[in-house]
């Protein structure tokens, strides 16, 4: 018998060994982005997650999380796109960790998103950022809190 608390979902996905490198106040322009992802990709930088945010104050800030062993390339990349397009700040955090729940009919995601917050937050964990799409709702966390996040997911959840 299933618990009629816990809802259905595709899968957990996660990953450890993540850093997140943002810059924070980029003057909104066309082609910022281009660059910084191409720099990026002819670095062979692979970008687990971008969470992108206009501010309405016609300032865009980028966060992209990209494997631990990348994080020095990544903060070198983001150094110099900051001198060229006068962005205000970088922040970073090298431990970071990403928990995603997915399922191929996302028609209830806003039920699927709010349960994965709430069972995050009602066990302390901290959500850094989440990123969505047609499929999946990702939650950047503390690396600290990964293994804690996935035994209250899995408790959460009917994977």
């Amino acid at each position: 018998m299933t618990d009629p608390q816990k809802i259905e979902t595709g899968g957990l996905i996660y990953k450890g060994h993540i850093s997140m490198v943002g810059l924070i106040g980029i003057p909104t322009q066309p082609g910022i982005g281009g660059r910084y992802f191409s720099h990026l990709a002819e670095a062979d930088i692979h970008v687990e997650l971008i969470v992108n945010l206009f501010d309405g104050d016609k300032y865009d800030h980028i966060l992209v999380c990209v494997d631990r062993d990348n994080f020095d390339a990544t903060l070198e990349i983001t150094q110099k796109i900051h001198e060229m397009v006068g962005s205000q700040s970088i922040i970073h955090d090298r431990n970071v960790a990403l928990v995603c729940i997915s399922s191929l009919d996302f028609e209830e995601s806003q039920v699927i998103a709010g349960h994965m917050f709430k069972t995050l937050g009602d066990n302390d964990i901290n959500i850094l950022g989440i990123s969505s799409s047609v499929s999946s709702v990702t939650c950047m966390i503390e690396d600290k809190d990964l293994d804690k996040a996935l035994f209250e997911l899995r408790q959460a959840f009917i994977l």
